[in-house]
């Protein structure tokens, strides 16, 4: 997360994405096997309308009742949480858990929840991503010392002015936490209903005249680090859903995919009910995002075929071609390119990351069972995924594509 440019990137439905099954079945250990690629094309079909179809498909040719079939909630044996308000400590951090918390609580198999960190600087990314994404969103917000009454400004200025701030209410809850040497002086006690411990918003100002972005941050004067991986943990260990994807804010994915996502896990999981699967347990699945760059000021594609031209145009660039290419190198990236754009998600190809694709560093839809990330790594360490990514996705693990764009320009 780099701010000396503005970079744009966002996960959308004609990118590649890496989302993970891991929990899709009970015997799926947090180690995946092997690389399958997803095709997204036009989203945003209606989970229900897929739910029908499936059903239609593959319903008996007798004229019995018709036995229900099984909710996606049944099928991945999920229970459903409450977000409460509390703090701990975590190594040297303190962290204040759900202390801004979202008006809705989505169910464990409702949606996908989209978990990330920042501190008070990347809240402006919340609107753009929330219109895209259209769910759950966990963020976690470091915010050392004096960083704290920016941060809940700023906070509150996204969640009460502008057009779009409902979104914000509705859908994000926000973490705080920051090192235990560097505690805010005050710090208010979590109000029951969630919110009235918080500042009023100030809606005369401007949201970066809020979060203070012309002054110089608590943060940078005393040469603190920024623990990265403590965020992700945070974000991803209290996100209500079964799924989650863990990912950086400027990062926006495309739209519609948590209900094609959904829809192509029900069906999946419906196949594998009504086949009576007995075989040995399979290799953990991931389903992972193909990252894209678009230039500054130009709109971001809304499916593949205008990332597809964009991409022509030099307009778009696979995410970070000119940092770490190997990074973000998609298997059969050209091969899914080439295809036309169809309805929905669907498998394309299996993969693995092994030879020129080991060091492959994917941003993927998974759960909360996966290995956590390396606490004791730093954003300004860089390479803040790879001891999880080392962890948890071997050579021979299996990963199914999707796809996303990042925010405002990318890096030359």
């Amino acid at each position: 997360m780099i701010r000396s440019k503005k970079l744009t990137s966002g996960l959308l439905a004609g990118s590649l994405v890496f989302v993970s099954l891991y929990a899709l079945n009970t015997f799926l250990s947090p180690t995946v096997s092997g690389s399958v690629h997803v095709s997204a094309g036009n989203t945003g079909r209606n989970l229900e309308y897929v739910r029908e179809v499936l059903a239609s498909s593959e319903a008996p040719a007798s004229t019995a009742a018709a036995v229900p079939e099984a909710s996606l909630q049944q099928l991945l044996g999920c229970v459903d949480g409450v977000a409460t308000a509390r703090y701990g400590q975590r190594g040297e951090f303190w962290v204040l858990y759900n202390y801004v918390r979202a008006e809705r609580q989505p169910g464990c198999a409702d949606s996908v929840t989209y978990t990330t960190h920042g501190d008070h600087t990347f809240l402006d990314n919340l609107v753009p991503l929330l219109k895209r994404w259209q769910g759950p969103v966990a963020m976690s917000v470091f915010a050392p010392g004096a960083d704290w009454t920016p941060a809940l400004a700023a906070i509150q200025h996204v969640r009460h002015c502008g057009p779009s701030a409902h979104l914000v209410r509705q859908h994000v809850t926000f973490h705080f936490y920051f090192p235990a040497k560097h505690v805010p002086k005050t710090v208010p006690r979590p109000a029951v209903d969630g919110f009235s411990h918080l500042p009023k918003a100030n809606c005369s100002l401007s949201l970066e005249q809020a979060a203070g972005l012309g002054q110089v941050s608590y943060k940078s004067t005393h040469k603190i680090l920024y623990p990265v991986n403590v965020g992700r943990n945070v974000a991803r260990e209290e996100a209500l859903t079964h799924f989650v994807l863990a990912s950086d804010v400027e990062l926006y994915p495309n739209p519609g995919v948590i209900p094609d996502f959904l829809g192509m896990v029900h069906g999946h999981l419906l196949q594998q009910q009504k086949a009576n699967v007995t075989k040995k347990p399979s290799p953990p699945k991931v389903y992972p995002l193909s990252i894209f760059e678009v230039k500054e000021n130009s709109s971001m594609p809304q499916n593949k075929t205008q990332l597809a031209a964009m991409l022509a145009s030099k307009d778009a660039v696979p995410f970070h071609k000119h940092v770490c290419p190997n990074c973000h190198n998609v298997p059969k990236a050209a091969e899914w390119m080439a295809l036309k754009q169809s309805e929905g998600l669907h498998v394309f190809h299996v993969g693995q990351r092994t030879g020129r694709f080991l060091h492959w560093e994917p941003i993927y839809i998974g759960t909360k069972q996966e290995p956590p990330y390396d606490e004791r790594l730093s954003w300004e360490g860089m390479s803040d995924k790879m001891t999880q990514i080392s962890e948890q996705l071997t050579p021979k693990d299996t990963f199914k594509h999707l796809f996303c764009t990042r925010r405002d320009g990318y890096l030359k």
